[in-house]
């Protein structure tokens, strides 16, 4: 992604492409002091972004993609800003790294904007592999998703067959002068009950999908999925007794039997998932964490951080999701 980096009256302003431009102080307290070219390694290729830092090093905003070492440097040299070009060894230091939120991050981060058509996910939590405990309930729940999905896509194809076969030009003419281009098509009984059975699947998919939303929203309520406020998409749910830690590309399993909630005096918050295994920032509801953690047998503690102590502990995180 292209971004254009300018200054004016002491603010840094950050141009995206189809978002409105950021502006991020030059003076006073929580300043952007530091522009930071980094890169970990992906897959089959090293991949690359730019961060502004504030004076305590903390992420103001985050954008990623490859840009010119050289140009980025003497930018920062004719500002006043201080350049770093930091290569981490793995994928897990730098989303510690940039999780590790300014006070304005909120307002500033760029992140892409959403895609214009929701993404279709099956409703409802799945685990990554058999339990030891159950395993018929698990293969009893991916038999119902294969399911789920081949009604779906019968009941797609059929309505695409039945409204071909609608809109054929070559279809039987029963009465009329054809070269007046007066034209009735006809359907035979099977054409009729294929257009009433596809449409019958096409309603209970949708039905299907709406119960599994319903169902998702009341598991929120009964404890049983602590979902993020905001984007990007974070939830930790527990499936046959396993811990499971979903965002928008995979789903992991973690070995962690405690939550720290945190609120820091510059007025960031976050979770920390099993004594720092995995550090969650962002906006959690009190009440749905400990209702979460009393439900599935999870130790549950609420700390007022210092900035000091904010800066400790979450440079000592295994991991994290920005």
């Amino acid at each position: 992604m292209t971004l254009a980096l300018a200054v004016e009256n002491d603010e840094l302003v950050v141009d995206v492409p189809e978002h409105s431009p950021v502006r991020l102080p030059l003076a006073g307290a929580g300043r952007a002091s530091r522009l930071l070219i980094f890169g970990y390694p992906g897959r089959g290729r090293t991949r690359y972004g730019l961060a502004v830092l504030d004076e305590s090093g903390l992420v103001m905003l985050e954008a990623p993609g490859s840009r010119s070492r050289r140009a980025v440097e003497a930018f920062a040299a004719g500002n006043g800003l201080e350049f770093e070009f930091r290569a981490f060894d793995t994928p897990q230091q730098a989303r510690v790294a940039l999780a590790r939120r300014s006070p304005r991050w909120r307002a500033v981060t760029w992140r892409r904007a959403p895609a214009p058509l929701p993404r279709l996910r099956v409703p409802g939590a799945r685990s990554l592999r058999p339990p030891l405990s159950s395993p018929k309930v698990w293969w009893r729940e991916q038999l119902l998703y294969v399911l789920m999905w081949a009604v779906l896509a019968y009941g797609a194809a059929f309505v695409a067959l039945v409204l071909l076969n609608l809109t054929n030009t070559r279809a039987d003419v029963t009465r009329g002068d054809v070269t007046q281009g007066d034209v009735t098509w006809g359907m035979g009984p099977l054409g009729v009950a294929a257009l009433v059975l596809a449409g019958l699947t096409v309603v209970g998919a949708v039905v299907v999908i709406g119960v599994g939303r319903r169902r998702s929203r009341d598991q929120t309520v009964q404890g049983r999925v602590l979902r993020r406020g905001g984007q990007p998409h974070c939830r930790l749910v527990v499936v046959h007794g396993r811990l499971l830690l979903e965002t928008a590309r995979r789903t992991r399993e973690l070995d962690a039997s405690e939550l720290l909630l945190y609120s820091a005096e510059s007025g960031v918050t976050g979770l920390l998932v099993g004594g720092g295994l995995f550090h969650l920032p962002g906006r959690w509801n009190a009440g749905d964490v400990e209702r979460f953690a009393a439900g599935n047998g999870l130790e549950f503690q609420a700390r007022s951080l210092t900035h000091q102590e904010y800066l400790d502990l979450t440079a000592e995180a295994k991991d994290a999701v920005p």
